[in-house]
C-alpha cells in the first residue's frame, strides 16, 4: 500500500509542466532580446536563474557564453553545452575559436617573456663589463712617482 502525499512535506509539483517551460522558454527569449540590445548585464542574471533551474538547460548556458564579460568564463559555459551535448557544432566551433585565440594571446606571451630575459641578461652584461672596464683601468694605471 502507497501513502498519498503529503502536501504538507512535499515540495509543491508543479502543476503545469508545459506552462513552466513555456515559461522558460519566453525568459530565454527576453535574455537573448537584452543580449541583442548590448544589455548583457541585464542578461546575466535572468541566465544565471535559468541555469539554477535546470542545469542541463543547454540554450541557456551556449547563450550565457555570449553574456558574459570574460573568455574564461565564455568557455566554461561552452564546455557546459559540450557536456549535454556533445554534437553542438556551433558550441564547440566556438569553444575552438576561444581556444585558438587563448593559445595565441599564450604564444604572444611567452615571445614578451623571452624578450624580457634576453634583455635583461644583456644588461647585467653590460653592467659587468662596465665594471671590469672600470677595474681593469684602475688596476692597469700606471702609478706616477710624487715627488
Amino acid at each position: 500500500m502507497t501513502a498519498a502525499p503529503d502536501p504538507e512535506h512535499d515540495p509543491d509539483p508543479d502543476p503545469d509542466p508545459t506552462a513552466a517551460r513555456a515559461s522558460r522558454i519566453q525568459r530565454l527569449l527576453d535574455a537573448i532580446d537584452m543580449i541583442q540590445d548590448n544589455q548583457r548585464d541585464r542578461a546575466v542574471p535572468l541566465l544565471r536563474q535559468l541555469i539554477g533551474e535546470d542545469q542541463n538547460f543547454e540554450a541557456a548556458w551556449l547563450w550565457m557564453s555570449v553574456a558574459v564579460d570574460s573568455l574564461d568564463k565564455s568557455i566554461i559555459c561552452l564546455d557546459n553545452v559540450l557536456r549535454i551535448n556533445p554534437h553542438n557544432v556551433e558550441a564547440a566551433g566556438a569553444l575552438h575559436r576561444l581556444r585558438q585565440a587563448e593559445m595565441g594571446d599564450e604564444r604572444r606571451r611567452i615571445a614578451l617573456r623571452q624578450a624580457r630575459d634576453t634583455a635583461l641578461i644583456l644588461l647585467w652584461l653590460l653592467v659587468f663589463g662596465l665594471l671590469y672596464a672600470i677595474v681593469h683601468s684602475y688596476w692597469t694605471m700606471p702609478i706616477s712617482p710624487r715627488g
